[in-house]
């Protein structure tokens, strides 16, 4: 159980989980202590470490317009124009996303920018901690090759998870 304490501190030490993770993770491991024959395998206590805001997406009446407004109200220059109509004006390392969607002034989504970037291995541990996620493999969507993993967060809030730098 030593090893296994140690491994949890290092974890949370290296920044790989939050306070209130180690704590849980530890509540669970001394319950189990008493009947380590009956364990099961825990199921994941994070899918990734989130570094940055890499962007967010708003839904807008006119992607043209909404670009120009950005353009000359923030400076914004262009990075990219995926197959979908949309345009993604640069933010140092992250972007604004602007598409022609249902709800047009509203955030279709935001994406946390993390290291080593797996979809599918992210998604599963989503799936194991029962939040349900899907890896958008639409090469349509994005401009700069990969696939784009999304779940529903807290209040049905749309998350995306994305490579630290990644612009659309």
């Amino acid at each position: 159980m030593q090893q296994e304490i140690e491994t949890l501190v290092d974890q949370f030490e290296s920044r790989k989980m939050s306070r209130r993770q180690l704590v849980a993770s530890l509540a669970a491991l001394a319950a189990g202590a008493g009947h380590a024959s009956a364990q099961t395998p825990a199921a994941p206590t994070m899918a990734a470490q989130g570094k940055t805001i890499n962007h967010v997406s708003l839904a807008v009446t006119d992607v043209e317009k909404a670009a120009d407004f950005y353009a000359k109200v923030l400076n914004l220059k262009v990075v990219s124009r995926p197959g979908n109509g949309g345009i993604n004006l640069g933010l140092s390392d992250g972007f604004l996303g602007l598409y022609k969607l249902a709800n047009p002034g509203t955030v279709n989504h935001f994406c946390i920018g993390v290291d080593n970037f797996n979809p599918d291995a992210m998604a599963e541990k989503l799936n194991a901690m029962g939040i349900r996620a899907n890896v958008d493999r639409n090469p349509a969507n994005r401009t700069s090759g990969g696939d784009q993993l999304y779940f529903n967060g807290f209040d049905n809030c749309r998350v995306q998870l994305g490579a630290n730098g990644y612009q659309g």
